[in-house]
């Protein structure tokens, strides 16, 4: 069992969907379906928020060590006798890993806010923070590279724990009686079609005259059995083409006197997604939608407001060169549009960059629908991205949600809103 599968076993145990789990660790839906399908790894300080939430080990959700209980309430048993675990020279790579990722966090620093005394220093406040509207955009700009370099040494860590993860679940696969040999990997991609072609082998431990083979393909969508071809040293082989999806599992049947014995060989998760256009920084909206106030009619009115988008950059490396076979697709259109409720409200407008915005050189300006709208309490908005790639598939970036404060009348930023990609289905425009 993979992290992400642990992952999902006990969210579902819990009860919980993918964005209750990430409201309660203050991540993204997106979040985390990525760690449930393999293509990214929780950082240190989640997979901690996550072994206290579900109850488990550390060890548990890495695949190294099975706890006395699942945090479900159900025994689990020992672990058989031959299972594999990390070696003390892996277990100290681990131990060196989180030693150094503890040591790189900084104390985050308390504001402490000196009193002020009269109505003359509130003035003065007033008029400093209005001059400063400019200069917190470009802090901004500053987070957002901050955000990046961090991202970067998360992902650093997380490739290492990744690298030992998957060397455990190749000695366990290892173990399986069925096979003496087996392998799959990608071949090519084809995004005009959606498919994506593997090739795969096996060998089987026993080998009887007139015994055939079979693989089977499942994407989610179909599963497609395609005859293996017997080759030398009793290895069965045989290519694979199935539609373009975020969960592939491959495996072979083997046939003898019409008896069938199932191993699965592999398992690929987050391929669709990795293969869609790299876009730039979206949380640029925030500006227009965080604390924004009702007007006299009690209404939210967006006339005149603007939203940056910061330009797509280099692409992203895919997460192995495996992956990359497939391919990356460039960005056909990209809409963006105000949401209440999932549903569009106005589309905004591309548009030049306003006199009054300093710096911004590398980011794109759109205004805002004339809208006017009086907000229910259970309303959620968001400014979210239709995007159109070259070969006619389309996702949403789902934006950052908002919803009204009851205290203060104004909107506020909702848990769960992090940016992430979502089917179009349930988005209405």
């Amino acid at each position: 069992m993979t992290v992400g599968q642990r992952i999902a076993q006990q969210r579902k145990e819990h009860g919980l969907s993918q964005e209750a789990l990430g409201e309660a660790l203050g991540v993204s839906r997106q979040s985390v379906y990525k760690w449930e399908s393999g293509s990214t790894l929780p950082e240190i300080d989640k997979l901690i928020a996550l072994s206290r939430l579900y109850g488990v080990t550390i060890g548990w959700l890495l695949g190294v060590e099975e706890p006395a209980g699942s945090g479900s309430g159900e025994p689990v048993p020992p672990p058989a006798p031959g299972d594999a675990g990390l070696t003390e020279e892996q277990l100290k790579m681990v131990e060196e890993i989180v030693d150094r990722y503890l040591a790189a966090q900084q104390p985050p620093k308390k504001r402490r806010w000196p009193w002020f005394a009269g109505a003359a220093a509130g003035v003065v406040l007033l008029v400093v923070l209005t001059n400063l509207r400019g200069e917190l955009r470009t802090m901004r700009d500053q987070y957002n590279e901050l955000q990046s370099s961090i991202a970067n040494v998360t992902y650093s860590v997380d490739s290492q724990i990744g690298g030992i993860t998957s060397r455990v679940e190749t000695v366990l696969k290892g173990m399986n009686d069925l096979t003496a040999s087996y392998g799959a990997e990608i071949v090519s991609g084809d995004l005009a079609a959606n498919t994506v072609t593997f090739s795969a082998y096996a060998a089987p431990k026993t080998y009887t005259e007139g015994m055939t083979a079979v693989f089977l393909v499942e994407d989610g969508i179909d599963t497609l059995e395609i005859p293996g071809e017997l080759g030398e040293n009793h290895t069965f082989s045989a290519r694979l083409t199935c539609a373009l999806t975020d969960g592939i599992n491959i495996s072979v049947v083997f046939i003898t006197g019409g008896v069938r014995e199932t191993q699965l060989l592999e398992t690929y998760s987050g391929l669709y997604v990795s293969s869609l256009p790299d876009m730039g920084d979206t949380s640029g909206p925030r500006f227009a939608m965080m604390r924004k106030d009702l007007n006299k009619d009690g209404a939210l009115d967006f006339t005149g407001e603007y939203a940056t988008f910061r330009r797509q950059g280099a692409k992203t490396a895919p997460l192995n060169e495996e992956y990359s076979r497939i391919g990356k697709s460039e960005v056909k259109t990209h809409r963006v549009g105000l949401f209440r409720n999932q549903k569009l409200l106005g589309w905004l407008t591309p548009c030049e960059q306003p006199a009054n915005y300093r710096g911004f050189e590398d980011c794109d300006f759109y205004q805002f629908p004339a809208v006017s709208v009086v907000p229910q309490p259970e309303d959620v908005f968001t400014v979210t991205s239709v995007v159109t790639d070259e070969y006619g598939r389309e996702f949403v970036i789902r934006g950052i949600l908002y919803g009204l404060d009851p205290e203060t009348g104004r909107l506020s930023h909702l848990s769960g809103g992090i940016i992430g990609i979502d089917d179009p289905d349930g988005w209405e425009y």
